[in-house]
């Protein structure tokens, strides 16, 4: 009883990290496409000099 206890413990931790885990990479994800659509705009800009 004891065993299976633990190990419904552990895999409720393990997916408490999974869930922790891929919030953090949607938020480095979302940070990338801030950065890369920052870098388009300053590349248009002073290419033409006009916005686009």
């Amino acid at each position: 009883m004891n065993k299976l206890l633990v190990l419904e413990l552990l895999g409720a931790a393990g997916l408490i990290l999974l869930l922790r885990q891929s919030r953090g990479l949607r938020r480095q994800i979302e940070s990338m496409r801030a950065e890369i659509a920052a870098a388009r705009i300053a590349s248009a800009l002073d290419t033409d000099g006009s916005v686009p």
